[in-house]
């Protein structure tokens, strides 16, 4: 297992505004660190946040091209601490297709694989549309769900959890390139094939807390991370 090795993934976030209460919490993370490549998969930076009250879950990663070559797919699963590795039926799975600009869910069976869709015992969750942005040599892929109808499913097992984080969080994300992907017409997967891949392993990560005790609060995350943005810009 690699912790904090990316080979997929780049990512930047996007700007939220988040309904609050006095008890309300989003917690960020980010790792502008992680760039590395295997393959024609390259990386710079990632980012997701969670609101502990509306279960709002984001996601942003940008990838660069290497020899030409951009990744247009990926899987991803996370959790509130540990990797999400072999934890069977607790989290969400989700799939990346850039090249129909979907996003498909799935529960997860804990394989370190992207078959789990296959699974006779995962059960189709849901799906979206993907954002996805093209900049010359780079493609980032961001979604903005709403996850407290599959959070709170109660006939999936009693570890189920769906995808949430607090002060700790856990990754598991694979991208891939020359995707092979198709669906059957109720939206579910029919194949999700691809040439190569890239990984970040992460475990136990800390996110930022950023108490929402007003409606200024989504004002103040999105300064958070637009500053975040402008760092890595000037450093850069």
């Amino acid at each position: 297992m690699r912790i904090s090795s990316l080979v997929g993934l780049a990512i930047a976030a996007p700007i939220i505004a988040f309904a609050s209460t006095a008890e309300a919490s989003t917690f960020i993370y980010e790792d502008n660190t992680s760039g590395g490549k295997i393959g024609n998969i390259a990386s710079e930076n990632i980012t997701t946040t969670f609101d502990d009250q509306s279960e709002r879950l984001t996601w942003s990663s940008t990838f660069s091209a290497v020899d030409g070559t951009l990744a247009n797919g990926a899987w991803l699963v996370l959790n509130d601490g540990p990797n999400p590795k072999s934890h069977v039926q607790e989290n969400t799975m989700f799939y990346m297709d850039g090249i129909n600009n979907k996003l498909t869910a799935y529960t997860y069976n804990g394989v370190n694989g992207s078959n789990s869709w296959k699974d006779a015992n995962s059960v189709y969750l849901d799906s979206w549309d993907l954002n996805v942005e093209n900049n010359g040599d780079e493609r980032t892929f961001s979604f903005d769900i709403d996850m407290s109808a599959i959070n709170g499913r109660t006939d999936l097992g009693a570890a189920w959890e769906g995808s949430l984080f607090n002060d700790k969080v856990g990754i598991w994300f694979h991208a891939v390139n020359n995707l092979d992907v198709a669906y059957n017409t109720d939206g579910t997967l029919e194949q999700f094939g691809y040439e190569s891949q890239g990984w970040y392993d992460t475990k136990n990560q800390v996110a930022e807390r950023v108490p929402e005790p007003s409606a200024m609060a989504g004002l103040a995350v999105a300064g958070l991370l637009a500053a975040k943005s402008l760092r890595r810009r000037q450093q850069g």
